[in-house]
């Protein structure tokens, strides 16, 4: 084994030995990557938005935006109206932001998109089931999505992509059911 060879197999022994042992409680000014439990999201101590869940319809989605809106005037904020109030620009409206953004709704498909490591395979079987149900999709972008080649063909899939969706993602639904 070559020097190289040797030296890398000592940082890594290194660095596993290292990452094995806890940090002890207190001062300690060691790094330590805390994992939740499996199926529970690691805590940052910042709130989860609330989701909309494939159930849940346009009254619900106004509600919370009611008490998004609600918490950023109770913090200052100049707002206006709509989906998502726009906000002054002002240092008080933007430190209102920032207290209240967990408060907005994400949708599912959202939560999925930030939190399942299957989200990728999920959408390559939503976009398979849309080309048999005859519609010319693909995988792709920045943020990963469902990508069609114009609005008349996303608009036209609508419907097929609520079913196509509902069958890739049975598995994960059942998180969301009934809260």
């Amino acid at each position: 084994m070559s020097i190289r060879g040797l030296a890398a197999a000592a940082l890594c022994l290194f660095a596993a030995a290292a990452c094995s042992q806890p940090a002890s409680s207190g001062n300690s000014r060691v790094a330590t990557l805390d994992s939740a439990a499996p199926g529970q999201p690691a805590s940052t101590g910042v709130p989860e938005r609330p989701v909309l869940r494939p159930d849940d319809g346009r009254e619900e989605f106004d509600r919370y935006v009611a008490i998004f809106t609600q918490c950023l005037r109770k913090e200052g904020a100049t707002v206006g109206s709509g989906p998502k109030p726009r906000m002054g620009d002002d240092p008080k409206s933007k430190a209102a932001a920032r207290a209240c953004d967990h408060l907005y709704p994400e949708t599912w498909m959202e939560r999925e998109a930030r939190t399942n490591p299957r989200y990728v395979d999920r959408l390559r079987e939503t976009a398979q089931c849309l080309k048999e149900h005859g519609h010319e999709v693909t995988v792709g972008g920045d943020p990963v999505a469902l990508m069609y080649g114009d609005n008349t063909s996303a608009n036209k899939a609508y419907a097929d992509e609520q079913e196509c969706e509902k069958l890739a993602f049975k598995d994960d639904l059942k998180k969301y059911a009934g809260s």
